[in-house]
């Protein structure tokens, strides 16, 4: 079993390795092998058969697929729409720092891919003159100590992390341990750190407020828990927190606006009318009830109950202190 969630190639190897024996694979059992929820595994599948053209099919009576192809053979995976994405992007890089030999290296990967996808403009050269990029994500990136927190984990230092999470702690915490992995998931970087108590804490890198490489070796217990079940669940990951079904009903016409938006890895969209149904596997923390109340009037249905009374709490608060601010603005003007 695995659990890096970048790891396409091995779980696509593992999925045809089941089809050539002809033991009629599906998602269910492409999840048990992988580490990964069932609604993962079944995109792999549909991203093997949609976009990379595995000659597969459906079989109701076996409940899984099989090769429409007996002789089709995996040497390797050509590449999808992501990694096309990504050599734009490098692109973009190698025209920033007029590095000429590194465009022309990177027109020659191109070129290889795109001619498996003849769908794709081969000059990478005129691509890039239509594309400009600021590349804000990667400068946030930068800014809050990814590379830092992955030299510290590669070489398998002791530090301490000084804490704050602005939802969970009034004083600073201070955590002494080593990373075991960084993860970039929903617009937030996640740190894995597994401490001298034999934790796996998972914390976001935002609130890190100091991180020292320690001369001494701390000592990690060797019960330590190296792969948080909750590690990959996204969506507010917080470590030692029960994973449950949430469902958020967005109303029409913001319905429509909202479905094109990617909230959860997990996500699944359907639709009742013009009303959009999204559901997904995550954990209930104050960043999913921040996401909901975003939604303002076109929020039609939140489940479970626990997070639906979470959000009437907030809204309270808010509707408190906002009746608040208004009497204190009528006062002021009184007195004037």
């Amino acid at each position: 079993m695995f659990t890096d969630s970048g790891n396409f190639l091995k779980a696509s190897r593992l999925f045809f390795i089941e089809l050539k024996t002809g033991q009629y694979p599906n998602a269910s059992t492409l999840a048990t092998q992988t580490g990964y929820s069932k609604s993962s595994a079944q995109r792999i599948i549909t991203r093997l058969k949609d976009e990379f053209g595995f000659p597969i099919d459906y079989d109701s009576s076996y409940k899984g697929y099989y090769l429409t192809n007996p002789f089709f053979s995996m040497d390797s995976l050509p590449p999808g729409k992501d990694e096309l994405t990504a050599l734009i992007l490098l692109r973009n890089l190698a025209n920033l720092i007029d590095a000429e030999d590194l465009k022309n290296k990177l027109d020659d990967v191109w070129l290889s891919f795109s001619s498996l996808n003849p769908g794709y403009i081969k000059d990478l050269e005129q691509l890039a003159h239509y594309f400009t990029s600021d590349s804000t994500v990667v400068a946030r990136l930068s800014d809050i100590g990814l590379l830092d927190f992955l030299n510290a984990a590669c070489r398998g230092e002791s530090i301490e992390l000084m804490y704050k999470s602005p939802w969970r702690h009034d004083t600073e915490k201070c955590y002494r341990g080593r990373l075991f992995r960084v993860h970039y998931s929903d617009g937030n970087l996640y740190l894995l750190l597994n401490d001298e108590e034999g934790k796996a804490r998972v914390l976001n890198a935002s609130f890190v407020r100091q991180m020292k490489v320690l001369n001494e070796t701390v000592s990690i217990p060797p019960k330590t828990d190296h792969g948080s079940k909750n590690w990959l669940e996204g969506f507010g990951v917080w470590a030692g927190e029960e994973v449950e079904e949430i469902e958020i009903h967005v109303l029409p016409p913001a319905a429509e606006y909202y479905a094109a938006q990617k909230w959860h890895e997990e996500q699944v969209d359907s639709w009742h009318d013009e009303t959009l149904i999204r559901k997904f596997r995550g954990i209930i923390s104050p960043e999913v009830v921040r996401r909901i109340l975003s939604l303002g009037s076109y929020v039609g249905e939140v489940r479970p109950q626990k997070l639906k009374e979470m959000v009437k709490s907030e809204i309270s608060v808010m509707r408190k202190r906002l009746g608040q601010v208004k009497q204190s603005e009528k006062q002021s003007t009184y007195q004037l």
